[in-house]
């Protein structure tokens, strides 16, 4: 079980490193957005994840500001870039969903207004 740990945390790291460090480029800074990422990079650094009564969200720990949020297991098995979002309603997933994939100029507020 040790050895089996070991190689996980050696995998997370290396994976971490080189799948999730995000690097602001030329897309991080259209839409008018020249003085920072829209992608809100860098991420706070947060010591250890907590649960925020007064927006009814759990922050979580991020030690290093420039690693996109990812799953431990997701990223070790299927090695591949990934960023999790919590998404709490079904109209709200279908929006995301459909933005991502169309990858769309227009921005969710703008298509909600043409409804």
């Amino acid at each position: 079980l040790w050895e089996w740990e070991s190689v996980m945390t050696t995998e997370i790291k290396c994976c971490g490193e080189t799948l999730q460090r995000h690097c602001c480029q030329q897309v991080c800074h259209k839409y008018g957005n020249d003085d920072q990422c829209r992608f809100q990079f860098p991420h706070e650094i947060v010591e250890s994840s907590y649960y925020d009564a007064e927006t009814k969200s759990v922050v979580h720990q991020c030690l290093d500001g420039n690693i996109n949020y990812f799953n431990l297991h997701v990223l070790v098995f299927c090695r591949h870039n990934h960023d999790l979002k919590c998404i709490l309603s079904g109209k709200a997933a279908i929006f995301y969903i459909t933005d991502y994939i169309t990858k769309s100029d227009l921005k969710t507020h703008e298509m909600l207004s043409l409804l």
